[in-house]
């Protein structure tokens, strides 16, 4: 089976290089250019000051991102790695989605999150402690409002009757939904709702018993097939950027030379039966540096693992 990796655009600061418009737009024309099948942008709206929240604190709105990019690209899929779903106003969202879809030609992919940031919660007007709640009604009113003819909905949050909201996505039943996260409420949630299972990078012990686990909760709720698992994978090419792991030290999962990380991405594929990944590249400074990676990875990581 052919393997498939999505990367990232630098909507955000986290690279370590300030995110700028021709920045995210030249990652995604080159991602489409080598073949990857997606391309993801970030989520966060307001943070605080806080070491966790320091790669975020510039960073471009993910939906409106994915229009520019949508409008110079072709054919790669666009999605978000996640959106934090009870952020926004999830009737509002469902309808830029479904317009993404349809002017991009049906390529949404609609990855999705409850989020951690409380500090940014309480800016927004959110209850942190809903997060959970929210994200499940929020996906159930998505699924409303893109199936076809009018709307009606009862639920906590929100409740309406006989509504029409159109446009509807172009791809039906409707946009794939990627689920992150690994707690067991996350699993069930993608057991429930997801198309793919995205979790952040994870042990491979780990992430094989989180596996099972989401077989169990597709199990109790009579679903036959679990999600697809595409998780997070973060890849450094020491030659690139420059960086080297510590004299002496283990050489971290991820970083180093090309045939190096190719044998990291086949004991996942191997053992926990991966033939999708989310790469994230790191220790890149500058874009060029970030284009070089993914130019690399793509012609030398991906013939040793396909």
């Amino acid at each position: 089976m052919t393997v498939r990796f999505s990367c990232r655009c630098p909507n955000a600061d986290y690279l370590g290089f300030e995110a700028t418009p021709e920045a995210i737009v030249a990652s995604a024309a080159k991602a489409e250019e080598l073949d990857f099948d997606a391309v993801f942008v970030n989520d966060h709206i307001i943070v605080d000051g806080s070491t966790r929240s320091a790669p975020w604190t510039n960073t471009y709105d993910p939906l409106v991102a994915l229009s520019f990019i949508a409008a110079k690209t072709t054919r790669i899929g666009l999605g978000v790695s996640v959106l934090i779903m009870p952020y926004r106003n999830p009737i509002a969202t469902a309808k830029m989605l479904a317009t993404i879809d349809r002017m991009s030609g049906g390529r949404l992919i609609a990855g999705i999150g409850a989020g951690w940031n409380e500090p940014e919660f309480k800016a927004l007007g959110v209850p942190f402690l809903e997060r959970g709640a929210r994200t499940t009604e929020y996906l159930r009113i998505w699924q409303a409002c893109w199936a076809p003819g009018e709307v009606s909905f009862a639920g906590r949050f929100f409740s309406f009757s006989d509504m029409h909201v159109s446009p509807k996505p172009l791809q039906q039943p409707h946009p794939p939904i990627w689920i992150g996260g690994s707690s067991d409420a996350a699993l069930r949630r993608a057991a429930r709702f997801a198309a793919v299972w995205q979790p952040t990078p994870t042990p491979l012990d780990d992430l094989i018993g989180r596996q099972a686990s989401l077989r169990r909760a597709c199990d109790q709720i009579g679903r036959q097939h679990p999600p697809e698992t595409r998780m997070s994978f973060r890849v450094e090419f020491s030659p690139i950027t420059g960086n080297s792991p510590p004299a002496g030290g283990r050489r971290p999962i991820g970083q180093g030379t090309p045939a190096e990380i190719a044998a990291d991405l086949l004991r996942y594929r191997e053992a926990a039966g991966l033939n999708s990944f989310q790469i994230n590249f790191q220790g890149c400074h500058s874009l060029d540096q970030l284009l070089a990676s993914m130019d690399c990875f793509m012609r030398e990581v991906k013939p040793l693992v396909t």
